[in-house]
């Protein structure tokens, strides 16, 4: 099954399910996702790169704090997420590289604020990775 998101109908805020072949393809499925959210789908071109370092409590947390730091990079540093290649580590660790497009917060035109812990679910089902996250607008 190709990675993927679809937004869930949620009271206030954003839900989220993502899914993907490998927990390191649903975060990059989520992170492409809130960018396409951020930018109401503009095209993101990969002209720059960054490296994030994640030592979460465990893979929730890590999926938490990765997606927080896309929403900093894009509404702060105006830096708009591509792709990536990640590293990951139990319980919680990633190491990743970054490809997007700097200098670009005016094309995020939907400002979240950030991924929370709120009915937070994540896990693996046969051979696909599911997570579930609320992210705060």
């Amino acid at each position: 099954m190709p990675r993927g998101y679809r937004q869930i109908d949620h009271t206030a805020d954003l839900a989220l399910e993502v899914w993907a072949e490998s927990e390191e393809e649903l975060l990059a499925a989520g992170a492409q996702a809130l960018t396409e959210i951020m930018t109401e789908g503009a095209r993101i071109e990969p002209r720059s790169e960054r490296d994030v370092a994640i030592d979460g409590i465990d893979a929730a947390d890590r999926l938490v704090q990765w997606l927080n730091e896309i929403v900093v990079a894009a509404v702060v540093d105006g830096f708009l997420f591509h792709s990536a290649a990640i590293q990951l580590e139990p319980p919680g660790r990633l190491r990743a590289r970054v490809r997007g497009e700097p200098d670009a917060g005016a094309r995020v035109v939907a400002e979240l604020k950030s991924a929370t812990y709120h009915d937070l679910e994540l896990g693996r089902a046969g051979d696909t990775w599911r997570a579930r996250v609320v992210i705060d607008v």
